[in-house]
């Protein structure tokens, strides 16, 4: 997926268009996210005498798309479209998997880091 839990994010569709804010939970399995005090809906919750409880209206997040989100890029100041790279020696960025782990020079990680880059800006996102 392209966004992750703790990115900043802009809106593309629906009643929060445009709107930006922090994704605060994520479900690959269903590509959908949920950010932030966006897209909210009230829950009614039925009031339980047993146990005392009254019935409230609960305001809390929707799933979003995960297509309809976007990484923000504060250079810019609106969405990016992103590409993966990967991290080699001093922090370097390379373009394939395979010239990061030459910048090495034998001594190669157990993992190499893949970090999401912006296609017009190079501003990395991890």
């Amino acid at each position: 997926m392209h966004v992750k839990k703790n990115d900043k994010v802009i809106i593309l569709t629906g009643k929060d268009r445009e709107f930006t804010g922090e994704i605060i939970e994520v479900d690959p399995a269903k590509r959908r996210v949920k950010v932030a005090r966006r897209n909210m809906m009230v829950k009614h919750r039925r009031p339980n005498p047993i146990s005392g409880e009254e019935g409230a209206r609960i305001e809390q997040e929707n799933w979003i798309d995960a297509s309809n989100v976007a990484l923000y890029s504060e250079e810019l100041g609106k969405g990016v479209r992103t590409r993966k790279m990967w991290r080699g020696f001093g922090g370097e960025v390379y373009e394939t998997k395979q010239a990061a782990m030459d910048s090495f020079d034998g001594e190669v990680p157990e993992r190499i880091e893949k970090v999401r880059v912006s296609k017009k800006t190079d501003e990395q996102f991890d």
